[in-house]
Formats: C-alpha cells, sequence, structure tokens
C-alpha cells in the first residue's frame, strides 16, 4: 500500500480508462475497471509470464452468460506505486473482443483497490489513489455517504423520480461501461421492480448492440427510456438515459463523470460526489428506427424500433451490406466505430429469402 498520496496517469480509449500495469513481462495496458471483482489478464499474458492453473471454475460478463475460466497466480503487479505479489486472477480467453479488439493485456479490478481511497477523474488525466482520505483535500463542508461492497465493487445509492413518485435503489459503479445507466429487470419468478420512473418507455425484442468478454449474445427483450430526475448525492442529473441490462446487477457507467469527480473510499465504504457546476442535463440522445449487432461474429439486425418495420426485418435478419459495400467481416472495425449507425444503407437479407435495402436513421 502507498505510504502517501500518487497520480495514475490513464488515457482514455473507446469509453475505456486505460492504465499502465508493471509485470514481470514488462508494462502492459488494463483497463481500469471498477465493475470488475477480481483483476483479469489475457491468455496470452499468462503464457509471456509461464503462469501455470491454480484452479477452475465459471464467471459471468455484463449480459448474464457464464463461461468456464482459469486462475492463475501473479508472482508480481505494479499499478502507479501500489505493488502486489502473489495475486490470484483470472485468464480470459485472448478471443475476447475486450483483448482482440482494444488492444489490452488485462482489466484492473476492485480487488486492487481494498483498503485504498480512489478520486477521479482529475484534469490532468490522472486517477488519485491514497491511504486516506484526508490526504485528497476534498471541499469542506461536504459529507461522504454511505457505499456497499458487492464481491468488491462499490455500489452506490441513488434515486429516480418521475413526478412526485421515487424509487431509491443501490447501483453499482462500473468505469469499465462507457454508457449512463442500465437497469436489471426479472422478466419471471419474483414480481418484478415497476418501471413507473422511466419516461417515453419503449420495449423491442432483439440482441443487444454490445457483447460482454464471452462474446455472446441472444434475443431478449430490451427496453430504453429516461429518467425525469437522476439524483447521485444530492446532485440531480435531468433526462437520464436508461437501458435493460440483462446481470443480476443495476449498472452506472462512467458518464457520470461528465458532471464532476468521483471519490471511492474502499475501506471505509463511503463515497462523495463532487458536481463540476452548471446544469446536469443529459443531451437529447438519439433513437435509431432499427440497430445492428454481432451474433456468432456475424453482423445482424439487433432491435427494431420502429414498429412499422416490424413485418419487413426482424432480429437475426443478416446484414449483407454497409453503405453498398459486402461487410468484411471485420468484426473490430464494427465495435470501435463511433458512430457506424445513423445515415448507413444496409443491405440485409431476411428469414425469408428477400433482399431488403434499409438506411438507419434517426426517428422523431
Amino acid at each position: 500500500k502507498p505510504a502517501v498520496r500518487f497520480d495514475l496517469p490513464y488515457t482514455l480509449e473507446r469509453g475505456k480508462y486505460v492504465v499502465t500495469v508493471e509485470t514481470a513481462a514488462g508494462p502492459r495496458r488494463f483497463a481500469f475497471d471498477t465493475g470488475a471483482s477480481q483483476t483479469c489478464i489475457s491468455e496470452r499474458l499468462s503464457r509471456e509470464l509461464g503462469l501455470a492453473a491454480s484452479g477452475r471454475g465459471t464467471s459471468g460478463d455484463f449480459e448474464g452468460h457464464r463461461h468456464a475460466i482459469t486462475y492463475v497466480r501473479v508472482p508480481y503487479l505494479r499499478m502507479g506505486e501500489a505493488t502486489y505479489s502473489d495475486r490470484q486472477v483470472i485468464v480470459l480467453p485472448d478471443s475476447s473482443y475486450i483483448f482482440r479488439c482494444l488492444g489490452f493485456d488485462g482489466i484492473a479490478g476492485s480487488d486492487l483497490l481494498r483498503g485504498f481511497v480512489v478520486r477521479m477523474p482529475n484534469a490532468d488525466s490522472t486517477i488519485t489513489v491514497t491511504d486516506d482520505v484526508r490526504r485528497l483535500g476534498l471541499p469542506r463542508g461536504r459529507r461522504m455517504s454511505r457505499m456497499e461492497l458487492g464481491g468488491g465493487c462499490p455500489f452506490l445509492p441513488v434515486t429516480c423520480r418521475n413526478g412526485d413518485r421515487q424509487a431509491r435503489m443501490y447501483v453499482k459503479f462500473d468505469t469499465g461501461s462507457a454508457g449512463y445507466f442500465h437497469f436489471s429487470y426479472a422478466d419471471s419468478g419474483d414480481a418484478p421492480p415497476p418501471l413507473w420512473f422511466i419516461d417515453s418507455l419503449r420495449w423491442a425484442d432483439g440482441f443487444a448492440t454490445a457483447v460482454g468478454w464471452t462474446n455472446r449474445n441472444r434475443v431478449n427483450s430490451h427496453f430504453r427510456g429516461t429518467i425525469p430526475r437522476f439524483e447521485i448525492q444530492g446532485t440531480a442529473i435531468a433526462d437520464m438515459p436508461v437501458k435493460r441490462t440483462f446481470g443480476h446487477n443495476r449498472i452506472l457507467g462512467c458518464k457520470l463523470f461528465d458532471w464532476g469527480q468521483v471519490v471511492l473510499d474502499f475501506r471505509r465504504k463511503r463515497f462523495l460526489f463532487i458536481p463540476r457546476g452548471g446544469e446536469a442535463k443529459v443531451p437529447p440522445q438519439p433513437a435509431c428506427n432499427f440497430t445492428l449487432a454481432l451474433s456468432a461474429g456475424q453482423l445482424v439486425v439487433g432491435q427494431v424500433w420502429n414498429e412499422a418495420l416490424a413485418d419487413v426485418i426482424a432480429p437475426g435478419d443478416r446484414i449483407l451490406s454497409l453503405d453498398g459495400h459486402p461487410w468484411d467481416g471485420d468484426v473490430c472495425r464494427f465495435l470501435l466505430d463511433p458512430d457506424p449507425l445513423d445515415g448507413t444503407v444496409c443491405g440485409i437479407g431476411t428469414a425469408s429469402g428477400q433482399h431488403v435495402i434499409l438506411t438507419i436513421e434517426t426517428m422523431k
């Protein structure tokens, strides 16, 4: 543990916070992910370090898919001025898009942060890590609130308001998520939680537009909308977008940093949100008539939001061409394109054997 505070440089890449972690094989790029309960490395890095399996098990991704994993013990990791010895980590397959497309060698999870205080992000593109919150010189008069730890990951209390009604809940704060708010919703079993706090609620069946580390996808029932007033530690954010997630946890992504800094005291289980000031309002989020998604390495129709297209295309119909060019199967290019959708002309092969041409357009 560091005796004093230090600043850990990061780069922001494709919505991920990327830090350098020193290993016995040299420095490597890791995603800084408070939503990961345990640190992970790629098969490639495990081979470079010559590590033998110390155990086996299963682990899930954020969409609820489970997959077999291997555990190894890494003799040495160093993140900033914090050094970790004989650390057990998870080995994820090199085929995972987070490694294959983003070029990472690992994921720095919340297990590296236990006993520390973390403030992020700083204006100089650093994350501050220290052993005592008093070293941060926080604004006077701001009291920290209680957070919970689930699997070592931080869960923060939030309030969702719509008119005179409110719903309070704990949500996992996940810097590995580049989005806003993702709500876990049970279809069966116990009574599902009410969704009255969501305005402009729309439903559509289909594939997700993103996949977890397992690269797996399946047809599910999705919803999207906005929360008129989303509150976190006294700061209200207007028109917070919300989408469905299929894991067990409700997730608040790092879009929260659009409005301020977050201080996480893992040892004392306290947190502080430091707003930047000004109006906390989400810009209008475009909704498209249909989306694209990946399924088994194939580009397909994801979700159909325009009811007028329900008899024309369906989730899972194959995308044959984009803007007149045959789709070349480059999964990484599709995932890394920051705006591959609006205005794209798609050639689609339907399940009935027809070929249709449709343009992805923003719905009014």
